[in-house]
């Protein structure tokens, strides 16, 4: 629980709510204290700068003020860039920041994740690297919650991962030689595992299997949860299909 005052902590909005008829819940990670939710008082009323500063996707110092589950905003400031995301970027930026909001514990630091999430933010612009970019981010995330993957073993033997085998991916506990497996798991290459114990997705079949396997992960985590940028995801790939025919 956060206590007394932060004064100008780097920060950025990962979700926004109605309180009141003037006021805003504000969801924000920083790198100190992770995810803080902040009550924004009379952001809604007119013009206020304040709102139009506590928007996604911009870098911001923001201090807060307060002993209780929800500190009082007292100040926001631009910090740096904006970034303007549309169309798929948009729905990529908003599921990050999805499962930012529905996995980050509230109040425990969190700089390594901070420190990947505006890199992340900005390749979602870059279809060349976005898919890359997105992949890393969600290891990092699970190693911020201390649910690390297991990659660089099976979980069987013990034996060290085996570029040349293939493996079934059982969640959350980890890879089982197929041999082993009984059809039971993510299917994924040796290959693709010691490359995302590298960190390494710049090949496709990488980054393919990767995210089969990062979206199992996190689904588990998320107990089932699902999040809206999915639908987001759905109507910008079926106007694509659309504009195709």
């Amino acid at each position: 629980m956060n206590s007394g005052r932060t004064i100008l902590e780097p920060a950025y909005v990962i979700h926004r709510r109605a309180y009141s008829d003037t006021s805003l819940i504000v969801e924000l990670l920083t790198p100190e204290h992770g995810r803080v939710s902040v009550l924004a008082r009379g952001v809604k009323k007119g013009k206020s700068q304040k709102s139009l500063l506590l928007q996604p996707f911009r870098s911001l110092h923001v201090s807060w003020a307060g002993r209780g589950e929800l500190p009082v905003l007292t100040a926001a400031e631009e910090a740096g860039a904006t970034v303007h995301l549309q169309g798929e970027a948009l729905a990529c930026g908003y599921y990050v920041n999805e499962l930012v909001y529905h996995l980050v514990p509230k109040y425990e630091p969190a700089p390594d994740l901070f420190a990947h999430y505006w890199p992340t933010i900005q390749g979602c612009c870059k279809p060349d690297t976005r898919q890359a970019d997105l992949r890393y981010f969600e290891v990092v995330l699970l190693e911020q919650l201390g649910l690390s993957p297991t990659l660089d073993h099976d979980i069987a033997t013990g034996q060290p991962t085996d570029a040349n085998s293939s493996y079934h991916y059982r969640i959350p506990e980890g890879p089982i030689p197929v041999d082993s497996a009984n059809g039971i798991g993510i299917e994924i290459s040796g290959s693709s595992l010691l490359k995302m114990s590298a960190m390494n997705f710049t090949d496709l079949q990488t980054q393919k299997e990767a995210k089969r396997l990062t979206r199992a992960l996190l689904h588990y985590h998320l107990d089932g949860k699902e999040l809206l940028s999915r639908d987001l995801f759905k109507s910008f790939s079926s106007v694509q299909v659309k504009n195709h025919d």
